[in-house]
This record gives structure tokens, sequence and C-alpha cells, in this order.
């Protein structure tokens, strides 16, 4: 029994970016929020009670184990502790994270 030719490069390519706006697309029907979304939320809900509450140092031995492990993952420490202290003080005067554009008009909300 002869085997089938395997598809090109291209072709998988093709069919694996179709799966994969297949895939968005039922998240996006299905309302679903990522994982993204979700520490997104979290981190910006802790910073806020946090600044409500004026419990830092707490926060604050949190965030080192954070840029612990982000250093493990290859990132650069000083500038992991430079992005989480801007995302911080953005979130303390008030900055609110980015709603996802495709939220923005869904009359359903």
């Amino acid at each position: 029994m002869m085997m089938p030719p395997r598809a090109s490069l291209k072709q998988r390519q093709a069919k694996k970016a179709e799966r994969q706006r297949e895939y968005r697309q039922r998240q996006k029907d299905a309302r679903r929020p990522s994982r993204d979304d979700i520490a997104t939320t979290t981190f910006h809900l802790i910073v806020q009670e946090t600044a409500r509450v004026g419990n830092w140092s707490t926060f604050n031995k949190i965030l080192d184990l954070v840029i612990d492990r982000l250093v493990e993952r290859g990132f650069d420490k000083v500038a992991t502790e430079k992005a989480i202290d801007d995302l911080v003080e953005r979130y303390e005067n008030g900055w609110e994270f980015q709603r996802k554009p495709d939220f923005e008009n869904d009359s359903e909300v």
C-alpha cells in the first residue's frame, strides 16, 4: 500500500493558520477569556486593591517572585523590573488596560 504524498510546508502552515483562525473565532463567539485576559485583569485588580489598602510590602514580595520567574524564563531583570514598575505606575494613576476592539461595538455586552 502506497502512502499519500505529504502536504508541502506551505500547505501545512496554511491549514494550521486556518485552524487557529477558527479556534480564535470559537473563543470569541463563546466570549471565553484567554489566559492573557485573565492575567491582565487579575494584575490590574491586585494593583488597584494594593493601592487602596496600602499593603505594598506584600505586593513587592510577590512581584520579586514574579520577576525571579521571568528572569528564569530568559527575560532581563532590569528590563523586567522597569516594565512592571511602569505598568504599576500607570495603573496607580488610573490608567485602564485596553479593551479588546472586537468587543467595542458588541451589542450583547
